[in-house]
């Protein structure tokens, strides 16, 4: 039970951040400088962890699941310090959702 709170909390978690990148994506692609090729940069790396993440639920596998968890985790803590600078919702919501990916990882190890 706790692998597939742990693999649907990890895939939500890269879904969002998916999300994020095609709004930057977005938002930068009339710019056509830097800016848009930055967020080409990102949305390709998200999408790459989103589907990796839909593998969780395909190749059932504890290894699997703790390193994509970790590696998300990653990526959400540093989403809240990146977004420190912007405002609090941008850095409050990695975080939380970070503190929630590391708990059920936790939960799932502990098992």
């Amino acid at each position: 039970m706790f692998y597939y709170l742990c693999a649907f909390f990890t895939l939500i978690s890269s879904a969002v951040s998916f999300g994020f990148s095609i709004e930057a994506y977005l938002k930068s692609k009339s710019q056509k400088d830097m800016t848009f090729t930055n967020a080409k940069y990102a949305m390709s790396r998200s999408f790459s962890l989103f589907f990796v993440a839909i593998g969780l639920f395909i190749f059932i596998s504890d290894s699997y699941l703790i390193a994509l968890s970790i590696i998300m985790i990653g990526v959400q803590l540093f989403d809240g310090i990146i977004g420190i600078k912007i405002n609090a919702f941008k850095t409050i919501g990695p975080i939380l959702t970070a503190i929630g990916n590391i708990i059920l990882l936790i939960l799932f190890l502990i098992k």
